[in-house]
């Protein structure tokens, strides 16, 4: 048990629901009293280490320092003190061996250099000079330059705490030198390519691991932390959504901070992407072993952070399909020539396959990315970037990289880093290229560069293969045993409140409308998509998360059917869960439910692509389906971005008396306003933090805007009520003529 004073809290909790774990010495697997068998990981050597090693002991001991928690425990050990603190209130700076990772506190950075630099930069090694980083404590600088070797932008922090210097004067809210303070616990990132999901979720595995080398306190895992991204380009990424399992604050980067000298009570230097001997890029790993807890860990933090969820429902027969994911490229190299073939022969598979094919592109939710991964139990792929989705594969999956290209060991070592079931083309007489590849430096070839065709009879070999792995996986039976036994206590479990309110939403709930455009008949199978709009028209009383089904049928290639789905405002507060059944008349009347997640604050216009969803050419795939919020005018409540606006009548006597009301919010909470002052017609106030939720970020809510008007007594005033109120509000007349639209 690492936070023994948590653990006590626990015990003594009626609602902690931790309490059967509190004694059971259950521990990550670097503390110095966690015994390997009570530690997170299950990696085991199923294989033979090739002589890196003399036994199997030493070779899972090598795997778990290499690759697992234990390199963790080597970052600890590693870790020393570069500046110590002789006086409570000083500074500290601490760094593990090579300076790859570094915790201060109190620690000064003067960015009053920066304005100076008109182009945006990133990679730089050159941001801090002599004396512009440093803290109150007594420095070891023969320490600090013997571990400032590995000065390279991505591989340590010795570009810039080389330059750490002794201050003269404490660093707090209060020093002088400090033109800002802040207070969060703030970590500074250098980041790999955000286009590129490889090495961008470098970034990511190893800030999480820089979590637990930095794990001294129980909030560890806190979100309430900052970001502060060392580049002064303003930050882009289709995969940004992920840095939210991390902080519930918005990003930072030096532009934030320029012409400043800036203290951190806490800043923390982590693990970077390119590090020599490090892990996730450029990892030796010994040969024959599998499953680094901690980089299963990881793929559970980023899923439960993300709340994406885990499959639910299955196929009601005794094997249920396997469902086979093929990932498409639509770019110059390393596509699959002859992917339809490839498709069709695991349709008409006597197995009975469930299968799809996807493009995840910029423009694809990366959430909605993750959602698919998770329902995936065969992943098919080239190699390439879009390959790293492994990592978020169910235990039981199989991956198969159709084709290495030659780079044999970057994605299998990912797979058995993550445990995943790894396969790919061995066959080469059964593999045609396009032509032999010409790299774009040197003309010469290279089998990455080229396009790749594939004998059918092999490639259904292989996914055979990979579906004996899933099917006898005990994961995988043991997923399938859950939701059929959650399946059978459903059927007689009695109807909860929750249930109830749910029918009750059902029941008022506006009827779906359909819309049907007649359109020309689609030429190309690949590009139908079939587009419906979400309305907001949900009755307010009953808004809640819940889940609605609609049956819809499609009419074929001749139109487009809009499906107006009932919600409202509220619902963009608070999320709900749409169970759509999607009927498909084009080629067998079948039906399917799809999951539609009306996520907190998606905005007007938003959408969610289902791939293959969409209605299917009698000889050709199924097009993809979309669905876009649509949001109708509220009553009470204008949304413009995550801002909310209204309005509020107020009587003349409370507009100069003052007055106090109750708002209520869209999720039913109180918004309680106090004036004491005079409030003009028109008068506006805001109230923060009172809008709608950040889409990207659930925890960060806008503005609510307040409008005031004034309503008048309508009826006559006699002449007496008249002069009392002239002599109560004591003013002159007033009869100024001015051009009030030019504002003189």
């Amino acid at each position: 048990m690492s936070f023994k004073d948590e653990a006590q809290k626990c015990h003594n909790s009626n609602s902690c629901i931790y309490k059967n774990i509190l004694n059971t010495g259950l521990c990550w697997g670097y503390e110095s009293n966690c015994s390997q068998h009570l530690g997170y990981s299950s990696a085991h050597c199923p294989g033979d280490h090739k002589g890196w090693v003399s036994s199997k002991s030493q070779q899972l001991e090598t795997f778990i320092s290499q690759a697992d928690f234990g390199f963790i425990k080597q970052k600890l050990l590693s870790k020393t003190i570069m500046c110590k603190p002789t006086a409570d209130g000083e500074s500290l700076l601490e760094c593990s061996s090579y300076l790859q990772f570094c915790r201060g506190k109190n620690v000064y950075l003067d960015f009053r250099d920066l304005p100076a630099r008109k182009e945006s930069f990133r990679y730089k090694m050159d941001v801090l000079k002599k004396g512009q980083i440093g803290g109150k404590c007594k420095l070891n600088k023969l320490r600090l330059q013997s571990e400032a070797t590995h000065q390279s932008p991505l591989q340590s922090w010795a570009p810039e705490i080389q330059h750490f210097e002794e201050l003269p004067d404490l660093v707090n809210e209060q020093s002088q030198m400090c033109d800002v303070f802040i207070d969060k616990p703030t970590f500074i990132m250098k980041i790999d390519a955000t286009v590129n999901m490889y090495h961008h979720f470098c970034d990511f595995f190893n800030l999480y691991t820089s979590l637990h080398v930095n794990g001294t306190h129980n909030e560890m895992f806190s979100r309430d932390i900052n970001i502060l991204i060392w580049e002064t380009y303003t930050y882009h990424s289709n995969f940004g959504i992920t840095w939210s399992a991390f902080t519930e604050n918005p990003l930072m980067n030096l532009r934030t901070f320029q012409g400043k000298r800036v203290c951190f009570r806490e800043a923390v230097f982590p693990l970077l992407p390119r590090m020599i001997f490090g892990l996730y890029y450029n990892t030796p790993i010994v040969w024959g072993c599998k499953e680094s807890g901690l980089f299963h860990a990881f793929s559970k933090f980023i899923l439960h952070r993300l709340k994406i969820p885990k499959r639910t429902t299955i196929d009601q027969v005794p094997k249920p399909t396997i469902k086979i994911l093929l990932l498409s490229r639509n770019t110059q190299y390393r596509r699959i020539l002859n992917e339809q073939a490839l498709l069709d022969t695991l349709r008409s598979s006597p197995r009975r396959y469930s299968v799809k094919r996807v493009e995840f592109t910029h423009e694809t939710d990366f959430r909605h990315q993750l959602r698919v991964i998770q329902d995936t139990d065969i992943f098919i792929g080239m190699h390439g970037a879009g390959l790293t989705h492994l990592l978020f594969l169910p235990d039981w999956a199989a991956v198969f990289e159709l084709y290495n290209c030659g780079d044999e060991h970057c994605y299998a070592d990912l797979a058995r880093l993550r445990g995943i079931h790894y396969h790919t083309w061995t066959n080469q007489t059964k593999l045609k290229p396009e032509d032999e590849g010409h790299h774009p430096s040197d003309g010469g070839p290279h089998a990455k560069f080229t396009n790749y065709s594939f004998d059918t009879e092999e490639f259904l070999r292989i996914v055979d293969l990979a579906a004996d792995h899933v099917a006898d996986h005990p994961s995988y039976r043991h997923m399938i045993n859950q939701i059929r036994q959650s399946a059978t206590a459903s059927q007689h479990q009695t109807p909860t409140r929750s249930r109830k309110h749910i029918e009750s939403w059902r029941k008022n709930s506006i009827l779906t409308e359909t819309k049907k455009t007649q359109k020309k008949p689609v030429l190309s199978f690949k590009t139908l998509e079939l587009h419906m709009k979400l309305f907001q028209t949900q009755k307010k009383e009953n808004s809640m998360t819940g889940v609605v089904k609609n049956v819809f049928q499609k009419k074929v290639l001749a139109e487009v059917e809009w499906i107006h789905l009932p919600a409202s405002l509220e619902i963009l507060v608070l999320g709900l869960v749409v169970m759509v059944t999607k009927g498909n008349v084009k080629l067998v009347n079948e039906e399917r439910v799809l999951e539609v997640e009306i996520e907190q604050g998606m905005t007007d216009g938003a959408e969610q692509r289902f791939t293959a969803e969409g209605e299917p050419h009698t000889d050709g795939e199924p097009g993809d389906l979309r669905l876009r919020i649509q949001t109708t005018p509220h009553s009470i409540f204008e949304r413009r971005g995550d801002d909310l606006y209204t309005n509020v009548t107020i009587s003349l006597a409370d507009a100069l008396a003052g007055f106090e009301l109750d708002i209520e919010h869209l999720d039913g909470h109180k918004v309680h306003i106090v004036r004491d002052k005079v409030t003009w017609p028109g008068a506006r106030i805001r109230k923060k933090g009172e809008g709608m939720p950040n889409y990207d970020n659930n925890n960060l809510f806008g503005m609510l805007y307040v409008t005031f008007d004034v309503q008048f007594p309508k009826e006559e005033l006699s002449d007496e009520i008249k002069e009392k109120l002239r002599q109560l509000l004591s003013q002159d007349s007033i009869n100024k003529v001015y051009n009030g639209l030019r504002g003189f």
